[in-house]
């Protein structure tokens, strides 16, 4: 077993510092295991605060990975269809017909991220990160090969926090469609967010950014702890 009460997560520029007023004891499965037989059944209180720490979670980790992913060029892409498509089955397929397509045409192996967004009229849409389609793009070609309504392409230029931009577009649903299912899915090629534990190279970190005001800060408690949070954008 092993404990740390300070970690820090690099994803791209971005830089979070975590401080615990109690250190964090890792490296054992910690397993609770109930009477047998035994069925819990949790009452709608319970259901809609597990609901929030899943939807909080999902965006949370969205965020980091596209900002350890975002390159100087990426670009941000909305998809429509032309029809008011609601089923999601053929909306997810028809979506990675056209990441095949992309893929074909550019002669690349498209690094991206999609968020699903349903409209109140329960049209969907996809928000897009596209990571590695350089240069210019013909948006009327991109329209073409995607072929089923209206795009929106746009260069993602004076953001310094392009996860937190594209999460917005991640809203809260109770949408039945949504159950069992990911609010969000990415291509396989992407890089990860560092976490780093170790005591040495944690303060290491935290010294390299003595001289820099943080972005965000906060304190907050959980049910286990009282956590001082600093959030970085480094040059």
């Amino acid at each position: 077993l092993a404990s740390y009460d300070k970690k820090v997560i690099i994803s791209g520029k971005q830089i979070e510092i975590y401080e615990y007023k109690e250190s964090v004891i890792y490296g054992y499965s910690d397993i609770k295991k109930g009477s047998r037989g035994r069925q819990t059944v949790a009452n709608d209180e319970d259901k809609e605060i597990n609901r929030e720490k899943v939807f909080k979670r999902a965006r949370t980790n969205l965020r980091r990975l596209i900002n350890a992913n975002i390159e100087v060029d990426s670009k941000f892409l909305t998809l429509t269809f032309r029809d008011n498509v609601t089923d999601l089955d053929f909306a997810n397929n028809e979506f990675k017909k056209f990441i095949k397509r992309l893929n074909y045409h550019f002669n690349i192996k498209l690094k991206y991220s999609c968020v699903i967004e349903f409209q109140k009229r329960g049209a969907i849409h996809y928000h897009v990160v596209l990571y590695n389609l350089n240069g210019k793009v013909d948006l009327n070609k991109l329209s073409d090969i995607w072929g089923h309504g209206f795009i929106k392409l746009n260069r993602i230029k004076g953001v310094d926090n392009v996860g937190a931009y594209v999460c917005k577009y991640m809203t809260k649903t109770d949408d039945k469609r949504l159950e069992g299912r990911k609010m969000y899915f990415n291509s396989r090629n992407l890089n990860k967010p560092t976490e780093i534990k170790d005591p040495e190279t944690v303060n290491a970190v935290v010294g390299s950014l003595q001289n820099q005001s943080p972005k965000y800060e906060n304190t907050f408690t959980n049910e286990y702890n009282s956590i001082n949070y600093k959030q970085y954008i480094i040059d």
